[in-house]
């Protein structure tokens, strides 16, 4: 019992050895190669950060859209204004019968007109004595905002539906914004990846070159090719993640001055800033970027390893 966990001890010890090992050599690495190894953090930063930039921007369009949906996806049937209150309830449950309707809501002009006083503010006296020119009209709410051409079209067929508005404009907008930022950054960061990808195995290429005769002392020894490899993984390891850490610092950095100076004054449509809170866009930045980063550091320093480190 006693020689079994001797050995045991032996192993773990051994273990602890071969990993502390690793990681001095890939630290090494690192600092060795100056020049080469900032190249590759700041090819893994920039990016880190456009890939940041595109995913703070789809991300906070998408919350745009969820907290302005009820805004967004609803659609305003105008009727005349003489109209008796048998004709409203039958137009009012005849929309109610159309799919993707979610709700009917009748607004007088009376009270639209109110309304428009109340958000006029301080200058609302700009409006007194003026004759209201507004119409009655059903606020309709749908279920989903792709759907809205279709109903609307369908309300104006409805008898006494005089005109149909909606935020068309807005919703193609913002839904063409979202779909190129994804398309173009798709295509930019790929670029940029093969690039951090070229960098770090260029980088732990000349360091398998520089270490070529140690590498082959330790092969006569007996060392594994595992061995061998594990501080050149460990330093594009630490490549990815020292310039994932500095995305995530830079990113924030942008993010927060976007929220603080923009996003206060995106308030029309919303009652709050609508942006995603600074601290949760960055756990979920610094979250993608040690992922991706180390990933690519990995890759990188696996690519050369393939290639160059003949053990």
């Amino acid at each position: 019992m006693d020689k079994l966990q001797e050995i045991q001890k032996e192993r773990t010890m051994n273990l602890m050895y071969s990993i502390l090992y690793n990681i001095k050599q890939g630290l090494k690495g690192l600092l060795s190669s100056k020049t080469m190894s900032f190249i590759s953090i700041g090819s893994v930063s920039a990016s880190l950060i456009i890939l940041g930039v595109v995913i703070s921007i789809v991300l906070n369009t998408n919350q745009f859209m969820e907290s302005t949906k009820d805004e967004v996806n609803e659609i305003r049937a105008i009727i005349p204004n003489n109209l008796v209150q048998s004709d409203k309830e039958l137009i009012k449950s005849q929309i109610k019968s159309l799919e993707g309707v979610k709700s009917v809501k009748f607004e007088s002009k009376e009270k639209a007109f109110k309304d428009m006083k109340s958000s006029w503010g301080d200058e609302k006296y700009l409006l007194e004595g003026m004759e209201n020119p507004l119409d009655d009209y059903f606020r309709i709410t749908i279920n989903n905002s792709e759907d809205i051409v279709k109903i609307s079209n369908k309300l104006s067929d409805i008898k006494n539906i005089t005109k149909v508005d909606y935020y068309q404009d807005i919703m193609k907008n913002f839904l063409v914004l979202s779909n190129t930022i994804k398309k173009v950054g798709s295509i930019i960061i790929i670029c940029l990846f093969i690039v951090c990808l070229f960098m770090i195995s260029n980088t732990i290429r000349a360091r398998v070159y520089s270490k070529k005769e140690e590498i082959k002392i330790m092969r006569y020894v007996g060392a594994s090719k595992k061995f061998i490899r594990a501080p050149f993984l460990i330093e594009g390891f630490m490549i990815g993640l020292v310039g994932a850490a500095i995305a995530t610092i830079v990113s924030v950095f942008i993010y927060g001055y976007v929220y603080n100076n923009i996003g206060t004054n995106l308030l029309f449509m919303s009652s709050g800033n609508i942006l995603i809170p600074i601290q949760s866009i960055g756990i979920k930045l610094g979250s993608i970027f040690l992922l991706t980063g180390t990933l690519i550091g990995i890759i990188g320093s696996a690519i050369s390893l393939r290639k160059h480190l003949k053990v």
